[in-house]
């Protein structure tokens, strides 16, 4: 079995790569192991091109993704860990999340392999929406998500306590197979995505913000309890995605019918010349 750590962030030993290794160090010992640091790789940001659809086509642009691809391709099993910066997952996570469109159907070449997510964050209550986020990162990259750890950790180390890393160990455990479990203690999170971030209407039509799964709060045990609608196919189901990559083709099909007309409607905003000169 192989399995590889992506580290987004770009501490050395800081609290992400504790995690990691801990899980790492926690799997069989026959497991071959490898990381890679997001924050050193050259990543160019997404240029919203679409040259990357339809599904057989690459990313035109020639940095490091190809090469972190082709890991995420070669493992059985993969960790993500990253922290929280103002209230968002570090920005290494954010620029290779953004390139995800060049992978968005090809679901066949990473299905089945398990992930799991380890998420810190340093001041209490400032969580924000990190974990969300490297959730959605590793189902953008197809990969099949087993459980989530949220830490409250800042200064570099302050993660390596007794029952955090037993945690890190047990959730390690999820890669080898077991029920998947996003839940979080004593919080609703969504049925189909297990995001924290749900919108609750005042008419008690509850959405989550993330996979766009549909229910409604209602009295239980004298509190509430959210029932999600069962039927249909996620946002982050293969279908979903197929359906999402098919939407994006459309975009581009339509922008191409219709490119001289909003080129007339932009061209008068190019002036007068506002851009800031250094």
């Amino acid at each position: 079995m192989r399995v590889l750590a992506l580290i987004g962030s770009p501490r050395k030993l800081g609290n992400s790569e504790i995690l990691a290794r801990e899980m790492l160090a926690a799997l069989p010992a026959e497991t071959e192991r490898e990381m890679v640091r997001l924050a050193e790789l050259r990543i160019e940001p997404c240029r919203a091109c679409y040259a990357c659809l339809p599904a057989d086509r690459d990313c035109v642009i020639n940095d490091d993704l190809a090469f972190l691809l082709e890991k995420i391709k070669g493992a059985d099993a993969v960790i993500i860990a990253a922290p929280v910066y103002f209230l968002g997952a570090h920005t290494s996570v954010k620029a290779v999340g953004d390139r995800l469109i060049s992978v968005i159907a090809n679901n066949a070449e990473y299905a089945g392999k398990r992930c799991v997510t380890a998420v810190t964050y340093g001041i209490p209550g400032w969580e924000g929406y990190g974990r969300e986020m490297v959730l959605n990162f590793a189902r953008f990259l197809h990969l099949e998500v087993a459980g989530s750890m949220l830490v409250q950790a800042a200064s570099p180390g302050e993660a390596a306590r007794p029952e955090v890393l037993a945690e890190a160990r047990a959730l390690a455990g999820r890669l080898l197979g077991g029920a998947e479990d996003l839940s979080l203690p004593g919080v609703h999170t969504c049925a189909a995505c297990g995001s924290s971030l749900l919108q609750i209407a005042p008419s008690g039509a509850v959405r989550c913000v993330m996979c766009d799964a549909r229910g409604e709060l209602r009295a239980a045990d004298g509190g509430f309890a959210v029932a999600f609608a069962a039927g249909g196919h996620g946002r982050f189901s293969p279908a979903g995605k197929e359906e999402h990559a098919a939407l994006l083709e459309a975009i581009k099909a339509r922008y191409i019918a219709e490119r001289n007309e909003l080129y007339r409607i932009r061209k008068p905003y190019g002036s007068p010349d506002w851009w800031a000169k250094r």
